[in-house]
């Protein structure tokens, strides 16, 4: 699981991301869908800054959904 494709997909820097202390290996399994596909996610925490809270306007507490092929590319 790579921090980088996680940073480029939510478009946060890998900072952001530390300050916020979201790591790959820090993320929830989500249930798979009607699909059959699961992916993670992770819920806004209260270190988030607020630059990022405004920035992709999201609010603590929120669920934030990643799909597994994010984090599963080994090559991103």
């Amino acid at each position: 699981m790579s921090q980088s494709a996680l940073a480029t997909y939510l478009a946060l820097s890998y900072n952001d991301l530390n300050e916020m202390g979201i790591h790959p290996d820090t993320l929830s399994k989500a249930q798979p869908d009607d699909n059959g596909a699961a992916g993670y996610y992770f819920n806004v925490p209260d270190t988030t800054p607020q630059r990022v809270l405004g920035q992709k306007r999201w609010s603590l507490g929120d669920r934030i959904d990643t799909p597994a092929s994010v984090l599963n590319n080994d090559s991103a």
